[in-house]
């Protein structure tokens, strides 16, 4: 099975701009769709990176470990409900 490209982006630019995007690409040996899309694909994974990264400080990092690591409680309504056959089952 072949893969085809069919999506495209196209967008403009000042003349000074492309050139910069040609020389570049022509520094690596790449095209200019080549290098523009490898360019933009590493910033958008760059920025995906950041927005799905939870930071904590030390402090808030403790916190968690310690409310992660205490022992559970049992919630008898959620236990009741869970132990019901479900009503969405066809058995």
């Amino acid at each position: 099975m072949s893969s085809r490209t069919s999506d495209r982006v196209e967008f403009r630019l000042p003349a000074q701009q492309k050139g910069e995007l040609e020389a570049a690409s022509d520094a690596l040996g790449l095209t200019t769709s080549a290098f523009v899309k490898q360019a933009a694909l590493e910033a958008a994974r760059r920025v995906l990176t950041e927005e799905r990264q939870v930071r904590l400080s030390e402090d808030a990092w403790a916190k968690f470990v310690d409310a992660v690591d205490k022992p559970g409680t049992v919630n008898a309504g959620l236990a009741e409900l869970l132990s019901r056959p479900s009503r969405f089952s066809t058995e």
